[in-house]
This record gives structure tokens, sequence and C-alpha cells, in this order.
């Protein structure tokens, strides 16, 4: 059995969902919930696919919620990487806007650190940092 990936850098976070996330599953509206422990190893990936094209502040926060509530209660130094997939360009639009500030409210509220949140097209992947989410 190999060791589970670590992602600790952002060349890491990139390889490591370019290899995880398949070509077909790129081009379909999801979210991937990335489960790591404390030192950021990869423990487990929990897809959601066939979300609607809007993002709804309140859905997004209860699938957030669960996951993250999940890892704090089993692992208190875990850690969490959201991948939203979606059609189109790498352009940042507002449901992922919404994704990424649901993301870090929830985690802050639950006491989960947040790897962070990226996109994931068909052609593409990148971090969506705060001056996208503006």
């Amino acid at each position: 059995m190999s060791e589970p990936a670590v992602l600790d850098s952002p060349a890491a976070i990139d390889a490591h969902l370019a290899e995880n996330i398949e070509p077909w599953e790129r081009g379909r509206r999801g979210v991937r919930f990335v489960l790591c422990d404390g030192r950021n190893r990869v423990h487990v990936h929990y897809p959601v696919d066939e979300l609607p094209v809007a993002a709804d502040p309140a859905d997004c926060a209860h699938a957030v919620s669960l996951v993250a509530a999940a890892l704090a209660a089993t692992a208190s130094d875990g850690a969490l990487l959201v991948a939203l997939t979606r059609p189109g360009p790498r352009t940042v639009g507002d449901p992922d806007r919404v994704w990424f500030h649901t993301a870090h409210e929830v985690c802050a509220r639950l006491g989960v650190r947040l790897i962070g949140v990226h996109l994931v097209t068909p052609t593409d992947q990148r971090e969506i940092v705060l001056d996208d989410a503006l």
C-alpha cells in the first residue's frame, strides 16, 4: 500500500487533484471534499455530484458543515480541501465565490483548518483566492 499524498504545497495540491479527478468528472458540476490529517496527509475524498448551476448559500453551508463537523469529530487537527468541478473556463464566477466564502466561514466556525478552495474545469485547475472572491 502506498503512502497517502501530503498536500503541503501548491504544487502538491495541484498534482493530487490532477491525478485524482478523472477527466469526465472535471466537466460536471460537483464539489469534492478532501479530508486530511494534521500533517495534510490525504485520508479520503468525498465527492458530491450534480450540483445546480446556481449555488444556494444555505445548501453550500449545509454540505460543508456536514463534512467539516465529521472531520472535527474524528480528527481534531484535521484539514479540509474543497475542490469545485464544473464545465466552462477557469474564470471564477458567482457560484464559485459562494462556495469559497461558505467554506471559509463554516470551517472557521467549526475550528477546521481549510487548506484551500480549488476550481477544476475540463481544461484547467486553480486555487480560488480572496482576490477572486471579492
